[in-house]
């Protein structure tokens, strides 16, 4: 199975060109016009704020199918376009304080949540929908309280970031790897502690098989097919559960990298019933470069090991997404040393004399 795909999200990248690898003609409605992204599709739409209808956009497109990304994956789009999940089913996922009672009632373990009059501190607030940890921040007493139809309050535990990328034909799941999620780090230039910064896959754990059960079991219970991820926390207790990502996840480059497997084609082959497993060929790391003060980008900087590169002319701001770097080999060690020496060199290339000078319009 082939054809054309429109990919939408925010940063579509990673979809688009595992599909473009596969062999499918790739189109992209997003956010940034990533060089590396540019590459990939057959044709590329911007917006600058989230679109509160797709509907206009898709009359901009003569494809067979859609694939929802990351902040789309419940858009307003007929289920019979989307090559994933049905939206009104991942409506429902996305919803961090549906998603709990659902757990509850599968007896899947996951973290405390609190209400307003029954809270112990310090714990977590988190927004009831949206991902990427940016917006995530511990409550210590009852004058830090949020909202509560914008946040819900959760046991704040500690241990490890993990997921799983898990295929499934809507009946049977196969959870291909587990993976380390990369959080708050400062090496790759954020300063909040809950922000997402890549991934490294594989991540060995006593608690693999526990995680790949409870991967297998929830995500046919909750209707999803294709690719799909689950967010874990896992300490000497075991793993928690803390959310289910209904669509394309940040690991796949990870992953791809890991098993020399192509997420897009296992993502097709999983909604026409095929499922098999990925094997770990080596370690795949990703990991995201945000900017440490206003950054204009002068430069290409397009290279071996660099993805979601920006165009020249865009200025970022402190905090913001700048690039990916990628690296691989065959212990965690040696492909984090090959994204530590990317970024190096990255930056080497970025403030060095005279790239400040350009000017951009464009903000990441």
């Amino acid at each position: 199975m082939s054809g054309s795909v429109l990919v939408v999200g925010y940063n579509s990248r990673v979809a688009v060109c595992s599909a473009h690898r596969a062999g499918w003609e790739a189109c992209s409605l997003g956010h940034h016009p990533d060089v590396d992204l540019l590459r990939c599709v057959k044709k590329h739409v911007q917006f600058d704020e989230h679109p509160k209808s797709l509907k206009p956009y898709l009359k901009q497109f003569d494809v067979d199918y859609v694939v929802l990304g990351a902040g789309f994956e419940d858009a307003d789009v007929p289920a019979s376009m989307v090559l994933g999940n049905d939206p009104k089913v991942a409506h429902k996922v996305v919803d961090k304080v549906w998603l709990a009672k659902k757990l509850d009632g599968l007896g899947i373990p996951q973290p405390e949540l609190f209400d307003h009059d029954n809270v112990r501190y310090p714990c977590i607030a988190k927004p009831i929908v949206g991902g990427g940890g940016h917006k995530n921040f511990v409550v210590r007493d009852e004058s830090m309280l949020p909202p509560e139809d914008e946040y819900f309050l959760q046991d704040l535990v500690t241990g490890m970031p993990l997921s799983t990328c898990t295929f499934s034909t809507g009946s049977e799941a196969v959870a291909a790897t587990v993976n380390e999620i990369l959080v708050g780090k400062k090496w790759l230039g954020t300063e909040l502690p809950y922000n997402y910064c890549g991934n490294v896959t594989p991540y060995v754990t006593k608690f693999r098989e526990q995680m790949c059960a409870i991967s297998e079991k929830l995500i046919p219970e909750l209707g999803l097919i294709g690719t799909n991820g689950i967010d874990f926390v896992v300490n000497k207790d075991g793993p928690k559960v803390l959310e289910v990502n209904p669509r394309f996840q940040g690991s796949v480059d990870a992953v791809e990298l890991a098993t020399d497997m192509n997420v897009f084609q296992a993502h097709v082959d999983a909604i026409n019933g095929k499922l098999y497993p990925f094997r770990i060929k080596r370690y795949g790391y990703r990991g995201i470069m945000f900017a440490t003060r206003r950054t204009p980008v002068g430069v290409d900087l397009s290279g071996p090991g660099r993805a979601d590169i920006p165009p020249k002319g865009t200025v970022y701001n402190k905090g913001d997404a700048v690039c990916t770097l990628l690296g691989k080999g065959r212990t965690r060690g040696e492909a984090s040393a090959m994204v530590r020496d990317n970024l190096r060199q990255v930056k080497a290339e970025l403030y060095a004399s005279g790239a400040g000078r350009h000017n951009g319009r464009n903000s990441r």
